[in-house]
């Protein structure tokens, strides 16, 4: 599960250990996260890989950091958003990502965003270090869920059946996942043509 966290730059002296903690948590849960502070998501974006400070390169890197950030959300399953620092660009970013149908978890020390926006795909919560944990694991759940909504049945050989089965049970998933891992892994960037 790819998920793509967005916090404040402005915000990283008072909460970078809230950020760390977000993401070490989705980690854990086991998704695999871009994130805006630690600059993952430039590395798919050359002009960027160099860019030091954007903040004083913005008229050299205009709309370059801004399109990097909608490639990262696209390529995501789900956005988390850490809020305890709320900016404009954060408020931006988490629109864009609900245009594009993705779940949206804004997490805050001090607000439950989702008491102020109704949207479908959108989700909130005031959390401490103790209830972290806890709404990872809710949105996370709600995610696989949301991933997993389009159904397809298809015909197969009995060699395949077989195969899928076997398999299935040798990697200790269901057919069903073994199935879906197949199709990542095809659809995986590393995969040469």
């Amino acid at each position: 599960m790819k998920i793509f966290l967005m916090v404040s730059k402005t915000g990283m002296v008072k909460f970078e250990k809230s950020y760390i903690a977000v993401l070490e948590e989705l980690k854990a849960q086991g998704a695999h996260v871009e994130a805006t502070f630690v600059k993952t998501y430039l590395n798919k974006m050359p002009q960027l890989k160099a860019v030091k400070d954007l903040t004083n390169s913005e008229d050299t890197y205009r709309y370059v950091h801004d399109s990097a950030v909608r490639q990262a959300i696209l390529r995501s399953d789900s956005v988390v958003v850490e809020a305890s620092y709320p900016s404009f660009r954060l408020g931006f970013e988490a629109f864009f990502a609900l245009s594009a149908q993705k779940p949206v978890l804004v997490l805050s020390h001090y607000h439950n965003y989702a008491h102020l926006i109704d949207q479908p795909h959108f989700f909130g919560a005031k959390y401490t270090s103790f209830t972290l944990p806890d709404e990872i694991e809710k949105f996370l759940r709600h995610i696989k869920q949301y991933k997993l909504r389009n159904r397809f049945n298809m015909f197969i050989s009995n060699n395949q059946r077989l195969h899928i089965e076997k398999t299935a049970v040798r990697y200790n998933v269901s057919k069903s996942d073994y199935v879906r891992k197949l199709i990542e892994k095809d659809m995986s960037p590393l995969r040469e043509p």
